[in-house]
């Protein structure tokens, strides 16, 4: 799984999944706010309104394409399948994987590369108008060593870049005091 929901999910739970050694379990609704009952309902429905429509040219749900049917593809449905003749254990597959979709995660990625960060330096432990330690005057922070999780769409690289231009405002005031 990608993309930037799941960048944004990992960001709020990077301390989580960092605690679970990256070994979780995500179960997935596909079809957001129905449940088991609802799901069957509408493929039922749907059923009685399409009965010689195939199931892979006909999605009753506004799901993309590929993802119907990679799901009817995991619930080894036969890509000539209609409505009139779906029935009894893939038809309840079906329903459990739109409702219920599990998967197993273990580990990270096949570089072992982070795109999600968590942790470093607290912020109460910065002077966040020049970016400078409380604890340790002259050493001065920017970026992702700074305790701040942004979430997807550009917001750490403006934390990076206004941090590190504070960081230098910060430097530059602190060596003019210096040779004063």
């Amino acid at each position: 799984m990608s993309g930037p929901a799941v960048l944004k999910l990992s960001a709020w739970g990077a301390r989580i999944l960092y605690d679970k050694n990256y070994n979780y379990s995500v179960l997935v609704n596909w079809l957001a706010t129905s449940n088991e009952e609802e799901a069957r309902m509408r493929l039922i429905e749907f059923q009685s309104e399409n009965p010689k429509k195939m199931l892979f040219n006909s999605n009753p749900y506004q799901l993309p394409k590929r993802l119907w049917e990679y799901l009817l593809t995991k619930c080894d449905i036969d890509e000539g399948l209609r409505w009139n003749n779906f029935s009894g254990k893939k038809f309840n597959k079906l329903v459990n994987h739109l409702v219920a979709d599990l998967y197993e995660a273990s580990g990270k990625t096949t570089f072992k590369e982070e795109f999600v960060t968590a942790g470093g330096v607290k912020l109460g432990d910065v002077n966040m108008q020049t970016m400078e330690s409380r604890n340790c005057p002259g050493l001065f922070f920017a970026g992702e060593v700074l305790d701040i999780d942004g979430v997807t769409g550009g917001f750490n690289f403006q934390a990076a870049w206004t941090t590190a231009w504070l960081a230098s405002q910060g430097i530059s005031e602190n060596e003019k005091a210096l040779q004063n």
